[in-house]
């Protein structure tokens, strides 16, 4: 349906809009450090500069003259030589210092001003989509209660043999669940869910727990844009979860997903803990050719049975 793509793409467009913002916000981190240690290399010059222009102020310049007319033998004047030459080096050193460090804190000032700026746009565009993804949200549950008390009654009729037919596949499944926790995968095992397949296959790291983590959050609706167990999740949003619970970090969104895979494989070839994708859509595989997803607005997370997926992604 067209609002289902409509809220996708949003989900996708809010997260890259809230990974630049948060991206400017750490540059911004950044460039106040480099100001930070700009000043205080440009305090530590000018108190040393400070000085010397004070020592000079009250013994007067030391001339070439001074030092010629004022030593008492040829070793004495290059000695005396060489003090000037490393006096006037030191300066003009600390004065290229302090004026290299004031040019880094001008580069990073403006660097600073320009992330702060994208960072606030970012942040309102994040904020702009949000909104309309969340109006898009209440016109399909609007239309949802436009619904003619006939059609509203195939429409129940039609859920509660899908709830029966979801039980059944609960049933199923937390057999399955329960024989694979008494027999855990076994990396490099062999896959023959498949006829004619024989060779060995690793399944996706942590498969047990990233299962687990899908069943544990069955019956929480599905909230756009949000991924807090026991009160809401989208699609991406419950996939990203359920593998952080086995350690392992991936992207937000569904394209980040596909793009991160390690592998791409046919759907045919999905083992449990792999993640089902379609362009907007994705869930956890869990065996026996279902999936447990958070599906839409108005709906729960839920077990379901393989639609028109286009990858199984492993990392």
């Amino acid at each position: 349906m067209q609002w289902e793509a409509e809220l996708a793409t949003a989900s996708n467009n809010y997260f890259i809009a809230m990974d630049a913002h948060n991206a400017a916000l750490t540059a911004m981190g950044e460039a106040q450090g480099r100001i930070d240690a700009a000043q205080v290399v440009i305090a530590d010059t000018q108190i040393k500069l400070g000085a010397r222009a004070s020592n000079m102020y009250k013994s007067g310049p030391l001339s070439f003259l001074d030092v010629l007319f004022g030593a008492a033998s040829f070793e004495d004047f290059t000695t005396r030589w060489d003090i000037l030459n490393n006096i006037n080096r030191e300066n003009a050193e600390l004065i290229a210092k302090n004026k290299e460090a004031k040019q880094d804190a001008e580069t990073a000032h403006q660097e600073y001003s320009i992330q702060e700026q994208i960072s606030v746009e970012k942040l309102a565009e994040a904020e702009q989509i949000k909104a309309a993804a969340e109006q898009t949200v209440v016109q399909y549950q609007a239309e949802l209660s436009s619904l003619t008390a006939e059609v509203a009654e195939l429409v129940q009729r039609e859920q509660e043999a899908e709830r029966a037919r979801q039980a059944e596949i609960d049933r199923l499944a937390a057999e399955a669940a329960a024989a694979a926790a008494a027999a855990p995968i076994v990396a490099g095992g062999s896959y023959t869910s498949s006829p004619g397949y024989t060779e060995p296959i690793d399944p996706p790291p942590g498969a047990n727990a990233i299962v687990a983590a899908a069943y544990s959050q069955l019956g929480v609706p599905y909230v756009w844009a949000d991924s807090t167990p026991g009160v809401g999740f989208d699609c991406s949003g419950l996939t990203r979860w359920c593998y952080a619970q086995a350690g392992i970090s991936i992207p937000r969104t569904d394209g980040g997903q596909y793009a991160a895979a390690n592998a791409r494989l046919p759907v045919s070839e999905a083992l449990p803990g792999d993640i089902l994708w379609m362009p907007g859509h994705v869930g956890i595989a869990i065996g026996g050719g279902s999936y447990i997803h958070a599906p839409v607005p108005g709906q729960v997370v839920c077990i379901a049975s393989y639609p028109l997926f286009s990858y199984a992604l492993r990392y």
